[in-house]
C-alpha cells in the first residue's frame, strides 16, 4: 500500500477493478492515516469506520464502495451534522441531503465528515466546537476554508478526494492553501444550496484534475426545486481531457483595478502561472472585466450576512436551540446582530447590484476564454485569524476584505472557475492559481487545468507529506 502516496484516486480504482487490490485493504489503509494524521490536523471530524464494505461491487454503483469523505455542513442519515457550531450538538440528521444520496448511489461509501467553521462563513476553519484545522504543510497556518478540513485531508493522503461546498470562495480558497485541486463548477451544474440567494454549490477535492472530472459526473444536475439549471454537458467529463484546448486568449489581472494589496509571493506565482500559458501557446494579456470591486463586494456581504443569519436561525430551530450570545460563539450571534441592521429595500439593492454587475462580467468574457488572477491576495494565514470565539462578523469581514476579496465573484456570476497548485512558495506553503471561465464551460477549464497539470505536475509534491 506504500504506492498509494503516489496515486490518485482514479489509479486506486483501476486498481480495484483490475482485482490487484482488494477494497478492505483500500479502506483499512484510509483508515490507518485518518487515525496516524488526524490527532494533529483536525481534518476530520467524525468517523464512521463501522460501515466499511470488505468487497469492492461495481453494482453498489461505479465507485463499488470506494471510501469518501463529506463536508460537515452536509446531513447523512443518522450522523451528526454540526455545521461547526455548538448550537447544533446532539443534532443528527434524519436524511440524506440531495448530494450525499448521488454520492451513494454511484457507490461512494461514506467513512467520515470533514470539520469546517460555523455554518462555513469564513475561508479559515477555525471551529471552537470541532476544533481549528490545521494545514498539512504547515501546522502553523489555517489549510483555509471553509472547505478546509476536505482539503487538508486530500493534501495530507487520508483520502484521496473529498466533498466540498463553494459560497464564496470555499472549495477554491482551501484547495490553494492545500495544495490540491478545486473546481467550483457552474451554478445549476450541481445540487443548488438554497440558503444565501442559492451562492453556494457542491463539488469536491481532489488531488488530480482527471478525478475532479470523474467526481463531476455524480453530482451533475439540479434537484427538485432548484432555482437555476445549467443545461447538461452531455457524456463524461473526463472526455475532455483526452486533448488540450485550443490556443485560449486569457485575460490576466491582479487585482481588477481595485487597487488591492497582493503579497509579492501571490503575484509572483500567478505570473509565473501567466507564463506557463503563453508557454503553452495561450494568448495572454491584461484586462479585467470594467466594474467597481469594492462596491460588489459591498452588496455581496449585505447578501451574506442577511442570508448567513437566516440559516443559523434555521438550523437553531432544527435543532429546539434559540440563538443568543449564550448558545451561539461570538461570531455568529454578531453576524445576526449586523443582519437585523440591514433594511428590506437595502437587502433587495444589493441582490439587484450584483445582478446588473454580473450581467458586465458575462460580457467581458465574449471577447475572453479565461481570466486569471490570485485566488488570495495573501499565502496561507497563521492560524487563529478567524476564531469566533474571540471576534465579531465585522473584524471577519475585515479580515476578508485584506485576504478574500476575489473568489465571490465567480459565486456571484455563477461562472465555473478553479484553483490549481502550480506553486509552493515560503514555510513549505501552496499558492494556487485562479482561473474563471465562462457560464456553463467546465469543458475549457478540466482541457486548461489537464493541460497544466501535464506540464507542471504536483502529484510528487504530496510524497513529501507520507
Amino acid at each position: 500500500m506504500e504506492e498509494f502516496q503516489s496515486l490518485d484516486g482514479t489509479a486506486q480504482l483501476e486498481l480495484l477493478r483490475n482485482k490487484e487490490i482488494k477494497l478492505s485493504e483500500v479502506n483499512e489503509y484510509y483508515k490507518t492515516q485518518i487515525i496516524r494524521k488526524n490527532p494533529e490536523l483536525q481534518a476530520v471530524v467524525h468517523t464512521m469506520f463501522d460501515h466499511m464494505p470488505d468487497e469492492y461491487d461495481e453494482n453498489r454503483g461505479r465507485f463499488g464502495g470506494f471510501p469518501f469523505l463529506i463536508k460537515d455542513l452536509n446531513a447523512v442519515e443518522g450522523q451528526p451534522v454540526s455545521f461547526g457550531s455548538k448550537i447544533m450538538k446532539g443534532f443528527k440528521a434524519s436524511t440524506d441531503d440531495e448530494v450525499v444520496k448521488r454520492y451513494k448511489r454511484a457507490g461512494l461509501n461514506i467513512i467520515g465528515k470533514t470539520n469546517t467553521p460555523e455554518f462555513g462563513f469564513t475561508p479559515a476553519t477555525e471551529s471552537n466546537f470541532l476544533g481549528f484545522a490545521k494545514n498539512p504543510w504547515n501546522p502553523d497556518f489555517s489549510p483555509g476554508g471553509s472547505s478546509g478540513g476536505a482539503a487538508a485531508a486530500v493534501a495530507s493522503g487520508m483520502i484521496p478526494f473529498a466533498h466540498g461546498s463553494d459560497g464564496g470562495g470555499s472549495i477554491r480558497i482551501p484547495a490553494s492553501c492545500c495544495g490540491v485541486f478545486g473546481l467550483k463548477p457552474t451554478r445549476g451544474r450541481s445540487p443548488l444550496s438554497m440558503r444565501i440567494n442559492s451562492l453556494s454549490v457542491h463539488h469536491a477535492l481532489t488531488r488530480s484534475v482527471r478525478d475532479s472530472a470523474l467526481l463531476l459526473n455524480v453530482i451533475e444536475g439540479s434537484q427538485l426545486g432548484d432555482s437555476f439549471s445549467t443545461p447538461p454537458l452531455g457524456g463524461p467529463f473526463e472526455r475532455y481531457l483526452e486533448r488540450d484546448p485550443k490556443p485560449l486568449k486569457i485575460a490576466y489581472m491582479a487585482d481588477f483595478g481595485a487597487d488591492l494589496n497582493i503579497d509579492e509571493e501571490v503575484q509572483q506565482a500567478v505570473e509565473s502561472t501567466a507564463k506557463l500559458c503563453e508557454e503553452l501557446g495561450h494568448h495572454v494579456e491584461i484586462a479585467y472585466p470594467d466594474f467597481n470591486l469594492h462596491r460588489f463586494m459591498n452588496a455581496y456581504v449585505t447578501v451574506w450576512v442577511v442570508g448567513g443569519a437566516l440559516a443559523v436561525k434555521n438550523a437553531a430551530q432544527m435543532n429546539g436551540k434559540e440563538v443568543n450570545d449564550e448558545t451561539t460563539e461570538r461570531l455568529l450571534y454578531s453576524l445576526i446582530e449586523k443582519a437585523d441592521g440591514y433594511s428590506v429595500f437595502e437587502y433587495e439593492e444589493a441582490r439587484q447590484y450584483l445582478f446588473d454587475e454580473s450581467v458586465k462580467v458575462h460580457r467581458f468574457f465574449q471577447k475572453y476564454d479565461v481570466l486569471l488572477h490570485p485566488v488570495n491576495a495573501k499565502p496561507p494565514l497563521p492560524l487563529g485569524c478567524y476564531d469566533g470565539e474571540k471576534k465579531t462578523v465585522d473584524d471577519i469581514l475585515k479580515v476578508s476584505a485584506e485576504y478574500a476579496h476575489l473568489t465571490p465573484i465567480a459565486n456571484v456570476t455563477g461562472q465555473p472557475a478553479m484553483s490549481v497548485p502550480l506553486y509552493w512558495g515560503s514555510n513549505s506553503l501552496p499558492i494556487g492559481s485562479h482561473f474563471m471561465g465562462r457560464f456553463g464551460d467546465e469543458a475549457t477549464l478540466l482541457q486548461l487545468a489537464a493541460q497544466l497539470e501535464k506540464a507542471r505536475p504536483w502529484q510528487n509534491k504530496y510524497s513529501e507529506l507520507a
